[in-house]
């Protein structure tokens, strides 16, 4: 897992997955070669695996077994797969609709898989006879690997087995995926082995995707092994990318965590604070709260607790507001000291700068949870995928942007207009200038970077050829963000105790 970009682990079992799960469903398959099949599974090309040959045949042995069929509906049930086998009389001219729940261990509506399959489909397969036997199976993602190691919606793939092939449906074939999250990026395909010779791929041609807010609707005009597929083309980082970045990640808020710890109790043991202080105080708490939630992030999320993973992403969206409103907040009280200077007197200053950092934040917080905004989000990588509990509407994640890029504009025109002004006074002052005065005033420009938050404007720059610099650069600064604010306060310290002892001299 990395710091949350803007843009902020499904992996397949790949080939073995394959050999196993085939191994499950020997009993169901009465090919002789399945055997000899499952041996070449073991093999890296997934053309000769023939993992589509072998599973379209197992499903045709499934549907036309008849034993145990004890009413118009069979349950199939088998280690990675579960489906019904049901039987149409000719004349019934009704479509068929039914609703199998998912292979998860949990029983919600939300994980139920709806099927419809059109009069049309069922008339042209039934032909001449009298009746038929109708098979819709779902499998685990597992058996179907594929070269980009795709991630599907629920890991799921749905069989849907006539006894012939059906094509060219003018009344499509209906299938609709529940889920409890708003997703983006979801895209309706078929898995297709012939078409791209021994690479299989996903394909999307014959199938429209309608997108709701918590479901996804499949209609296709063929029969084949249908699934949704999530983000296909929207690999935003390579793994080795990932790992790197998690690493420095995980380093640098662990030592800004324990900076910012340092510098908190340092605020706390001075016996009087001005109103400088109790905002530097209130920017250092955000941020070892930010620093916090993300750092349990990824370990809360291994739980798999929908409450659990929308609490944890709840308190780290609002941590992150709390710190955009409080750079929002330096930036105004350095307007006060160093611009205005004069009438900046403000009945109950801090009071109402406190309910202005953390009561916002709060109100947007409690508008996303009740609109459930919050879950699991998926970053995507060339090899696969990684989870983290996070905004899981793009909508609201495009606002929190919006509300830094606002920040950002506001601290950067103050931060010139101050940056302005030490020019002046150096250039003004020049010939009683101090040794060493430049490097200071540097020091302090620096400070106010991270007082202000500006390093959080690389992120803008995440595009084309500058993505991947851009990327590393903003997770480094950023997680370090913390140390950064100690290393201030810690040079502010030293620089007054310097000064105390000369002028205790002086004296």
């Amino acid at each position: 897992m990395v710091w949350p970009t803007w843009n902020s682990c499904v992996v397949s079992a790949g080939l073995w997955g394959c050999v196993l799960l085939l191994t499950s469903l020997s009993a169901f398959c009465a090919s002789p070669d399945a055997q000899t099949l499952i041996n070449k599974c073991k093999g890296s090309d997934v053309g000769h695996c023939k993992a589509y040959s072998s599973i379209l045949q197992c499903v045709k042995n499934i549907v036309k077994d008849t034993k145990e069929f004890t009413g118009p509906i069979k349950e199939i049930t088998s280690e990675g797969m579960k489906g019904l086998v049901i039987k149409y009389n000719k004349h019934s001219f009704t479509d068929i609709q039914l609703a199998l729940p998912s292979l998860g261990d949990t029983n919600k509506d939300t994980d139920t898989i709806k099927v419809t399959i059109s009069n049309e489909a069922l008339q042209k397969a039934i032909g001449r006879n009298e009746s038929m036997q109708v098979g819709i199976i779902m499998f685990n993602k597992s058996i179907f690997p594929d070269a980009q190691n795709s991630s599907l919606l629920l890991d799921e793939v749905i069989a849907i087995e006539l006894g012939t092939p059906i094509s060219d449906l003018t009344d499509n074939i209906t299938i609709t995926f529940y889920h409890e999250y708003t997703l983006e990026d979801r895209k309706c395909v078929f898995w297709d082995v012939i078409s791209n010779g021994s690479n299989a791929i996903w394909n999307e041609s014959g199938c429209q995707t309608v997108c709701g807010t918590n479901q996804t609707v499949c209609s296709c005009n063929h029969l084949t092994f249908f699934a949704v597929l999530m983000s296909p083309n929207n690999i935003t980082l390579s793994n080795i990318s990932l790992k790197a970045l998690t690493y420095i990640t995980y380093i640098g808020c662990g030592v800004s965590l324990f900076s910012l710890g340092v510098t908190l109790f340092m605020y706390i043991m001075l016996r009087k604070s001005d109103h400088s202080t109790t905002i530097h105080q209130s920017l250092c708490s955000a941020l070892f709260l930010l620093n916090l939630a993300f750092l349990l992030n990824e370990w809360l999320t291994s739980y798999n607790i929908h409450g659990l993973c929308q609490l944890i992403a709840a308190l780290m969206h609002y941590s992150l507001l709390c710190t955009f409103t409080w750079f929002g907040i330096e930036a105004f009280h350095l307007y006060l000291l160093m611009i205005k200077v004069f009438n900046t007197y403000i009945k109950h200053y801090r009071k109402k700068l406190s309910l202005v950092g953390w009561g916002i934040p709060a109100i947007a917080v409690i508008v996303c949870s009740s609109l459930k905004k919050y879950g699991n989000y998926t970053i995507y990588t060339e090899k696969g995928s990684v989870s983290m509990c996070w905004l899981t509407d793009p909508a609201v994640r495009y606002v929190t942007i919006a509300c830094y890029a606002l920040v950002f504009l506001w601290s950067m025109v103050i931060f010139s207009v101050v940056t302005l002004k030490i020019v002046q006074l150096g250039k003004s002052g020049s010939s009683h200038l101090e040794k060493g005065s430049t490097r200071r005033n540097v020091c302090t420009l620096l400070g106010l970077c991270c007082l202000l938050g500006l390093t959080w404007g690389i992120i803008f720059f995440n595009f084309g050829a500058l993505e991947e610099p851009a990327l590393y650069t903003f997770t480094i600064l950023n997680s370090l963000h913390g140390f950064f604010v100690f290393l201030r306060y810690y040079a502010l310290s030293k620089a007054r105790s310097s000064e105390a002892k000369i002028s205790t001299s002086t004296d």
